[in-house]
């Protein structure tokens, strides 16, 4: 009797941990989107700043794509900020030539800023339309498809983006975040890997590895691509937060406890982990 008892228990709290090893890897798939979408619009803000470096610079070079007086000034507005000027100016561009298509990026890079992403589409599409090559605008309006969670879009577009951009990084990491958000995390991480050969210092790319690698139950795997997130970004407080969750899930109390607690340090809210665990 003591033993048909024992394997009941035994049944129960396997299957209680199991429900909750599954409602803990929901919660983290979830949680995991909303950081990668937060990521991607970091860079999306960053990759067009320094865009808007490049046009000012091409303005110099006498590219085919014209760059009057309102296009930079334009440009200025962007850079400080002031997004209702910036528009009005590129505005004024186009109205003198409505085929600038830098002045149609410049607006698109506007509202996408100012998460009018209906209307950053719409003129990113029209860049696109006077000048099928513009790398920049296809670039822009397929990060904010996938802002938007039109992943056969966005996908379409950064398939294109590496087409004419092989060694940009940053198409494949789009790639391999699109598939990781459909859960197709194979594919992921093979878009993963070709973004790795072109920028292997990205330690976005490896966490972002690692996550799909834990989906696949591969917890080892993930600890040693968080480990190496971490070498190239001491700072990376998530890197660390999820390093110690699946050091947990194997039994590696003292160093979940320790990552957990660098974690807090660098403002991920763990208390509730480290009092758990930390024992």
């Amino acid at each position: 009797m003591t033993n048909k008892l024992e394997i009941e228990n035994y049944i129960k709290t396997h299957s209680i941990k199991q429900k909750l090893l599954s409602s803990f890897k929901n919660l983290l798939f979830h949680y995991m989107q909303i950081k990668l979408k937060k990521y991607t619009l970091q860079m999306i803000k960053l990759y067009s700043i320094l865009t808007i470096f490049i046009l000012v610079a091409s303005c110099s070079q006498k590219t085919q794509q014209p760059c009057d007086d309102s296009f930079i000034r334009g440009n200025n507005y962007v850079l400080a900020s002031d997004f209702e000027n910036a528009k009005k100016e590129f505005e004024k561009s186009i109205k003198a030539d409505s085929k600038n298509a830098n002045a149609f990026y410049g607006l698109g890079y506007t509202y996408s800023v100012e998460g009018i992403y209906e209307k950053a589409i719409e003129n990113y599409t029209k860049a696109i339309e006077l000048d099928s090559k513009f790398k920049l605008a296809v670039i822009g309006r397929g990060s904010i498809y996938y802002i938007v969670g039109d992943y056969e879009n966005s996908e379409k577009d950064f398939i294109e983006v590496t087409e004419l951009m092989p060694n940009f990084s940053m198409g494949y990491l789009y790639l391999g975040n699109i598939k990781s958000q459909k859960a197709d995390f194979e594919s992921a991480l093979k878009y993963y890997d070709q973004a790795l050969i072109y920028d292997k210092k990205n330690s976005t790319t490896y966490f972002s590895k690692a996550i799909c690698q834990s989906y696949l139950n591969r917890p080892l795997d993930a600890i040693h691509l968080l480990k190496k997130s971490i070498e190239i970004n001491p700072k990376y407080g998530m890197a660390y937060f999820y390093k110690a969750t699946f050091e947990h899930q194997l039994n590696m109390g003292d160093e979940a406890c320790k990552d957990f607690k660098m974690a807090e340090k660098l403002g991920i809210t763990t208390q509730t982990n480290i009092s758990e665990f930390c024992k």
